[in-house]
């Protein structure tokens, strides 16, 4: 699901009213050089930035919402699975394919991190402080890495396969994956060290996220479904209504009343498909953004309310604003 790498970035503040297709503004077109066709993408926490993961190998930046081209990054020869800003956006993790990763200092441009994995970086999380870097790996165990030194701290046990997504607690003290063997797993971040686990899902799990209290973490996947767990004993605590589509990306507003969840077809990833505005207290659907022509591949809720959504085009990156 490379295309909802670039959803992990939304946020959500409190939203009154409903939003519709119809409320889709395209505000910015992004023009991408030839033959460099975007992947997916991303928003930066601040939403200044907007991050394109390119077919040519390379991330390229633009400031928001002039749409200027600020830096342009170059991973290696290999396309690009993965994109990631830290919380305050000061750090940008990239990682390929094969294995390969990098971090980058923004806005200084400077390479902050480079190191190699063996195999498809399939997602990442940054600890809060910045100091830690875990990683999703395709077949092989997720790893967590000390970013000041560019050490490898420990590789996290799987009963086999890899990992899916990972989420770090709001607090940097717990570090949850979502494992190719569909179990869920939750560790002690600064060293790895197993603390609970969760066996009741018989499908994989692509998206996982701690609400802002760190109390809840929530995830979604294959079986159609978001559901609350407990963070301390790994129980599940809650499921929301099964919806027609996959859970590709999942984001909890920082007030933890809302969740964004951005679903895929299964049938086909270029299908139109929703994301849905959830309201946590009634597990309902509050909001459905949907529109004929137009699937999400990164956003980001800014601080005034908008929600701005990219999408990929022939030539060029496109920047939706929803109100």
């Amino acid at each position: 699901m490379p295309r909802f790498r670039g959803l992990l970035g939304i946020f959500l503040l409190a939203l009154a009213g409903q939003l519709s297709g119809q409320d889709l503004k395209l505000v910015k077109n992004l023009t991408v050089p030839p033959d460099s066709e975007v992947q997916f993408a991303a928003v930066s926490p601040k939403g200044d930035l907007v991050a394109a993961a390119c077919k040519d190998g390379r991330v390229r930046l633009w400031a928001f919402p002039s749409g200027e081209p600020k830096l342009v990054f170059d991973l290696t020869d290999q396309p690009i699975s993965a994109l990631r800003f830290s919380e305050d956006g000061s750090l940008l993790a990239v990682g390929g394919v094969r294995g390969a990763g990098k971090i980058w200092g923004v806005p200084s441009g400077k390479l902050k991190l480079e190191f190699t994995v063996g195999t498809r970086i399939e997602a990442f999380a940054i600890s809060p402080d910045r100091t830690l870097l875990a990683i999703s790996r395709q077949e092989m165990p997720a790893q967590l890495w000390d970013i000041s030194v560019g050490r490898l701290i420990t590789d996290l046990p799987a009963k086999f396969s890899g990992s899916l997504a990972i989420a770090f607690s709001p607090d940097g003290q717990r570090l949850a994956s979502a494992d190719a063997d569909t179990e869920i797993r939750i560790y002690e971040a600064q060293t790895g060290a197993l603390r609970a686990t969760n066996s009741d899902f018989l499908l994989e799990t692509f998206a996982i996220g701690f609400s802002p209290d760190g109390k809840n973490l929530y995830l979604g996947g294959a079986d159609k479904t978001i559901s609350a767990l407990d963070p301390i004993s790994g129980k599940t605590v809650r499921t929301f209504p099964k919806q027609s589509f996959v859970v590709g990306d999942l984001n909890i507003s920082r007030d933890g009343k809302s969740i964004a969840a951005a679903y895929f077809d299964a049938n086909g990833f270029s299908n139109p498909a929703p994301v849905l505005l959830w309201d946590v207290a009634t597990a309902s659907v509050r909001t459905t953004i949907q529109q004929n022509g137009f699937t999400a591949n990164g956003g980001q809720f800014l601080n005034d309310g908008r929600l701005l959504l990219t999408s990929s085009a022939t030539g060029m990156l496109q920047v939706w604003s929803v109100r």
